[in-house]
């Protein structure tokens, strides 16, 4: 079986919800965290609760008519029918917020697409984040894309991964075909994992249909590696 994970803010929603969010309601705080958890300095178990920590009272129907002005690639829904008609798996991996997540996608009529991401919600109108899917072994994640990957996965399916950005560079090793933008095509290009660019879900739908033609669909090597490499450390 083929499996579909997509990253969610700057791929399936056009915009980075959570990145635009902080950085309206935490200001320089929000600029001088994320500074911190590009260089490493910090986790992002640490650059989300001190993000959340810096936003002021807020009721959450502000936050979420907030969100409201967001949407999803034009092309995603359409993509999804086209998955869904051949037997295709797509799941959403992100490690943004499930309480914006939810929003965008249910304002898409989207909100049947499976998801699995940090979890966030108002205590006293206070925005309170926790991490129901980290790794004991791993910081780079909040919610790590990589175990979500190979646990919802079996030896002989195929793994696809859509993404453009930080939090996809460990998925990205564990993927058969990988389909970057922006920040994750540099990625790629510095740890020599083969991908295909897109711009939208239209470009990823038309290449996942010549891959879905081919008489045989073989692993990458590399990632079917890696993913034996996890199983045999565990």
């Amino acid at each position: 079986m083929i499996r579909v994970f997509c990253d969610f803010d700057g791929t399936v929603c056009l915009q980075d919800v959570g990145e635009q969010f902080f950085r309206k309601f935490a200001g320089e705080i929000a600029e001088a965290s994320t500074r911190h958890v590009l260089s490493g300095e910090i986790t992002m178990q640490q650059w989300l609760t001190e993000l959340c920590e810096a936003i002021p009272a807020m009721k959450r129907e502000k936050f979420l008519k907030y969100v409201d002005q967001f949407s999803v690639d034009p092309h995603f829904a359409g993509f999804v029918r086209f998955c869904v008609d051949r037997d295709v798996s797509v799941k959403i991996l992100t490690d943004g917020l499930d309480v914006y997540v939810e929003r965008v996608l249910s304002n898409a009529g989207l909100c049947h697409v499976p998801f699995f991401a940090n979890h966030a919600e108002f205590v006293e109108e206070r925005l309170k984040a926790s991490f129901p899917y980290t790794d004991a072994e791993c910081s780079l994640c909040g919610s790590c894309k990589r175990n979500h990957m190979l646990n919802t996965s079996a030896d002989e399916d195929i793994i696809v991964y859509i993404g453009d950005g930080y939090s996809d560079r460990c998925a990205v090793r564990y993927a058969d075909f990988v389909f970057a933008k922006r920040q994750l095509i540099k990625h790629c290009q510095q740890q020599n994992i083969t991908f295909f660019e897109f711009h939208h879900f239209g470009d990823v739908q038309d290449k996942l249909a010549e891959i879905l033609q081919r008489k045989r669909i073989r692993h990458r090597q590399e990632a079917a590696m890696a993913r034996r490499e996890v199983f045999v450390q565990g």
